[in-house]
C-alpha cells in the first residue's frame, strides 16, 4: 500500500514510467515494514547536465507522525538514483522508528508502591518489595531523584516494574 499522498515530478526531464514503477514498489515496501506510516511522499527528479556531481538530482521529502525525513542525491544514472536514495529513506525510516519505540517510558499510571528489603551497596542493585509481596530486583541506575547510598532498608519507594531476563525487575526507583 502506497502513502496516502504521493507526488512525483520531474523538472527538466520526462518521468518515466520505470522510474515511477520503482519510485511507487518501493514506497509501498517501506510504508508496510515500518510502525509508523509514510502519511506523505514527494519525489522530484530533476535533469541538471551541468552538475559537477553527475547529470541528475533527487530530492525526496517524506512525512510521518512528528517528522519530516529528506534525501537529496546527485548522479550520473537515474534508476540507481532512485534506489541509492530510498535506501537512505529506508535507514532513516529505521532510525526514526527506533527513536520513538525508545521514548515510550514507564508512565506515572503504572507506578507501585513497595519498600526496599535488601542492599548490596558493593555490587550496586538491591531488593524491593511490591505490595503483593514480590521481590523485584533494581539496579542502582535504576535510583530517580536520589541517591541509592541513601536508600536504606524498610524505606518506602514508588516503582515501575517489568520483566527481566531474571524475574521481575524495577525500570525507575523514585524514593518518596
Amino acid at each position: 500500500m502506497l502513502p496516502l499522498d504521493v507526488h512525483i515530478e520531474g523538472r527538466n526531464l520526462e518521468i518515466l514510467p520505470e522510474w515511477r514503477e520503482k519510485i511507487e514498489g518501493e514506497l509501498a515496501r517501506l510504508q508496510k515494514h515500518y510502525l509508523n506510516p509514510i502519511l506523505h511522499a514527494r519525489v522530484e527528479l530533476i535533469g541538471t547536465a551541468h552538475h559537477r556531481l553527475g547529470a541528475f538530482e533527487i530530492h525526496l521529502v517524506a512525512g510521518v507522525p512528528g517528522d519530516t525525513l529528506t534525501v537529496s542525491r546527485q548522479g550520473e544514472y537515474v534508476l540507481p538514483l532512485i534506489v541509492e536514495a530510498l535506501d537512505v529513506l529506508d535507514r532513516r525510516l529505521e532510525e526514526h522508528s527506533h527513536i520513538r519505540q525508545q521514548k515510550v517510558k514507564s508512565h506515572e499510571e503504572f507506578a507501585q508502591q513497595g519498600r526496599i528489603l535488601r542492599l548490596f551497596p558493593e555490587k550496586d542493585f538491591g531488593f524491593l518489595e511490591a505490595p503483593d509481596g514480590l521481590e523485584v530486583y533494581f539496579h542502582a541506575h535504576a535510583v530517580k531523584k536520589g541517591k541509592f547510598s541513601s536508600l536504606t532498608p524498610g524505606q518506602t519507594v514508588q516503582f515501575a516494574m517489568e520483566e527481566g531476563e531474571k524475574g521481575p525487575q524495577a525500570t525507575w526507583v523514585r524514593v518518596e
